[in-house]
């Protein structure tokens, strides 16, 4: 009888360790939980970056081999203008006031009134041709 109680508190001091080890310590459960999420939040950020590689490598070998990456680039980045183009700036929050000093301002510049633009003449190229008769 002395022999099944020693063994039944063996069996439960073995019990005991191995619940005291399955909910604390390095290799419980919260901390097994806490590095899946972790894997998990590493996977994502790698995925990320691998997209990102890939793109910047394809951008690489576009700018190495094509010239419409390079005049792209050189637009965006430097403010290249094309020969044959013509470059308007847009400014979108500017007021009035800033721009055109207000009438009547001692310190603005006379007005003048404007001056008419004439139509161009038209060119003999232009020009229908008559319908006169020639006389045939």
């Amino acid at each position: 009888m002395a022999a099944r109680i020693i063994a039944l508190l063996l069996l439960v001091a073995i019990l005991a360790f191995l619940q005291m080890r399955l909910w604390s310590g390095d290799a419980s459960l919260t901390a097994l939980h806490e590095k899946q999420a972790r894997l998990t939040d590493l996977q994502s950020t790698h995925e990320s970056l691998a997209e990102r590689n890939r793109r910047l490598f394809a951008e690489v070998d576009d700018l190495k081999t094509g010239l419409g990456a390079l005049e792209a680039r050189a637009r965006v980045d430097l403010g290249l203008i094309g020969p044959d183009e013509t470059f308007f700036q847009v400014i979108e929050d500017a007021r009035t006031d800033q721009i055109t000093p207000p009438r009547g301002d001692a310190n603005t510049l006379p007005s003048t009134p404007p001056v008419p633009v004439a139509a161009p003449a038209a060119s003999a190229a232009n020009k229908a041709p008559s319908t006169a008769s020639t006389g045939r």
